[in-house]
């Protein structure tokens, strides 16, 4: 075998180790490492896109029971990590401050919106009753890619992305958890993304690109 072989062959072994799905919360990240880990550390080791599928978690969740600080709280974060809504989404962040005040929010906890100029994109979606939802993203090569699928409902949802010739990247079970895929892609393409909805109901989501 030349030289040039070799090194090709490590190339490619090296971009194949970096295709995996990973868990889109804290706790599933921390599983692979040492348990003990804070909390901060823990988010410095997660992506950012993992980041902001679990401040939405976070914030559907305070949301439905009503809790107003822990609501402002995730809209601050939301807008501190720079996450934009893309494709008609809400605004979370001004959308959770407001339902924040509206049921009473402390004063201290008051959302300033400046942050990071760039940071994830979020959409949200719905995937009818045994039915799929397909879009497509770009990504660069030799760049880090993550995509993290937020199920609303109470409802398993699977994720699936395929590059631009069809071959799989990642697939991750259904499950009512967040969902994620980072790897990093060898050849700058398109990337289609599958939410796949085999429940009898429909399913909302939100899905964090970056």
């Amino acid at each position: 075998m030349t030289k040039g072989h070799l090194i090709l062959t490590a190339l490619t072994a090296a971009v194949l180790t970096a295709c995996a799905s990973v868990p889109g919360t804290a706790d599933g990240l921390a599983d692979g490492r040492d348990s003990r880990l804070a909390e901060s550390d823990r988010d410095r080791l997660r992506g950012d896109a993992d980041t902001v599928a679990d401040i939405l978690q976070r914030g559907f969740a305070a949301e439905a029971r009503g809790d107003a600080d822990a609501l402002q709280a995730q809209a601050q974060a939301l807008a501190l990590m720079g996450a934009k809504p893309e494709d008609g989404a809400p605004d979370l962040a001004r959308q959770w401050a407001t339902t924040a005040k509206t049921l009473g929010a402390r004063p201290s906890t008051a959302v300033a919106f400046r942050g990071r100029t760039l940071g994830p994109g979020y959409r949200s979606g719905k995937v009818t009753a045994n039915g799929a939802f397909r879009t497509r993203q770009t990504y660069n090569a030799g760049q880090r890619a993550e995509i993290v699928l937020v199920p609303v409902d109470a409802a398993p949802l699977s994720l699936e992305v395929r590059d631009d010739e069809g071959e799989p990247v990642c697939a991750v079970a259904p499950s009512t958890r967040n969902l994620g895929c980072r790897w990093v892609p060898a050849f700058t393409g398109s990337n289609e993304i599958e939410v796949r909805n085999d429940n009898s109901v429909t399913v909302n989501f939100y899905i964090v690109l970056n």
